[in-house]
């Protein structure tokens, strides 16, 4: 798996389904799960539970064995403080004002350069 110290780690935005799968084996580290057992617990159906699965099993993020994913429990942390650190970032962009210039004829009320 990657190390913490990456210099571009992985990214997994909120409300998708590896950020579901990752956040549901992070919670239970160390234990492992099927692919039912994922997409039961993530509200996935089976086939997007697999596609997800190969992804993050492909980007180095989640480890199979015998037919089950798991994170190590020695990965963990840092993948739960990733988990952590986007959620942060999700809420305080939804928490920021809406953008002045987003508003149809902003330009017009910006002086001439």
């Amino acid at each position: 798996m990657g190390d913490s110290n990456d210099e571009n780690p992985y990214v997994v935005i909120p409300d998708t389904d590896e950020y579901y799968a990752l956040g549901f084996l992070v919670r239970n580290r160390g234990e492992q799960f099927t692919l039912p057992e994922i997409a039961a617990s993530t509200d996935m159906s089976e086939a997007d539970a697999a596609d997800t699965m190969t992804t993050l099993f492909e980007d180095d993020l989640v480890e199979r064995s015998q037919g089950a994913y798991y994170v190590p429990v020695d990965r963990a942390e840092d993948l739960q403080r990733r988990l952590e650190s986007v959620d942060a970032a999700a809420k305080l962009h939804d928490a920021a004002p809406d953008d002045a210039y987003a508003v149809e004829g902003w330009e017009e009320q910006v002086d001439s350069l």
